[in-house]
């Protein structure tokens, strides 16, 4: 069948389901992560905006040590 689309022959029947999941099930999917962070760890974790490193401690740390961004650059990401 694939062969028979790429040379013509056929069309491709239907639409390709949209596999994306919706940005409301995304949102729901980032707190539920945020919320297990904070249960595992029962640290502050600090989420690098730059690459998304996570640092479960106190304060963030003064240096990314993934992409040497400074400690300004850090989010709270669940406390």
């Amino acid at each position: 069948m694939t062969q028979e689309v790429l040379e013509g022959k056929r069309k491709i029947e239907g639409q390709i389901p949209e596999r994306r999941p919706e940005p409301e099930e995304l949102e729901r999917r980032r707190e539920g992560a945020k919320k297990q962070a904070a249960i595992s760890t029962g640290l502050t974790v600090w989420r690098c905006k730059v690459c998304g490193y996570l640092a479960a401690r106190e304060k963030p740390p003064r240096e990314c040590p993934i992409c040497k961004a400074s400690a300004d650059r850090f989010e709270l990401f669940s406390f």
